[in-house]
């Protein structure tokens, strides 16, 4: 073997092994919440495990003062290693609506950067279309066209339409209720019974075609 041939075989595997080791170092602190600690040393940050984290703190019925800190902390943790985590602004939205009983600025703005960053998320979007029509009040005009938007997107199929449709459903908020059921009528009620009437047109097609 020739002996730049053995060197580029040892750097392949030396490259290997440091993927590996990170790799396995990466899997290590998602299972310990988002970090891997040695002593004072971070060896590795993983943002969706501090999402985790965040996430057991808020998934209690009433979370206290201590859990919203907590799960804020997180978050932005979150975000620090990942600046694009969706669900993590969603999340300090969610947060600054329990503090304050409805969004303050800070929360508007977050939830504003989650679309931003994302301005259809067939994951998020059921959830984060029920929260803004439940701080719809609070919303600027222009956050209020975002959330119509992804609502719109995403009764472009049967599956997304039933997510909007249980989504809207689902809003509380007495003074959004009339935006909801405009948004039932237009972007689930009105698509389906067009498809519906596709199908049967395109039924009777075929079986005047048979005959």
């Amino acid at each position: 073997m020739k002996r730049s041939q053995a060197i580029r075989l040892t750097a392949a595997g030396a490259l290997a092994a440091v993927t590996f080791t990170l790799a396995l170092l990466h899997l290590i602190a998602l299972a310990m919440g988002g970090e891997l600690k040695v002593g004072g040393l971070r060896l590795a940050v993983v943002a969706s495990g501090y999402d985790r984290r965040a996430e057991q703190q808020v998934a209690t019925r009433n979370p206290d003062l201590a859990n919203l800190a907590e799960a804020e902390r997180l978050s932005r943790l979150a975000i620090a290693q990942f600046p694009y985590d969706t669900s993590a602004w969603l999340r300090i939205a969610y947060i600054d609506g329990i503090r304050n009983l409805g969004l303050s600025k800070a929360g508007v703005a977050a939830l504003s950067r989650s679309y931003d960053l994302v301005a259809v998320d067939p994951l998020l979007a059921p959830w984060r279309i029920h929260f803004a029509l439940e701080n719809w009040g609070n919303l600027p005009a222009a956050l209020r066209i975002s959330a119509e938007s992804e609502a719109r997107s995403l009764s472009a199929d049967g599956g997304g339409r039933s997510k909007l449709q249980a989504a809207l459903a689902a809003v509380s908020n007495p003074e959004t209720t009339p935006v909801a059921q405009k948004w039932l009528e237009r972007y689930v009620i009105s698509p389906s019974r067009v498809e519906q009437a596709a199908h049967e047109n395109a039924a009777k097609h075929d079986g005047l075609l048979k005959n």
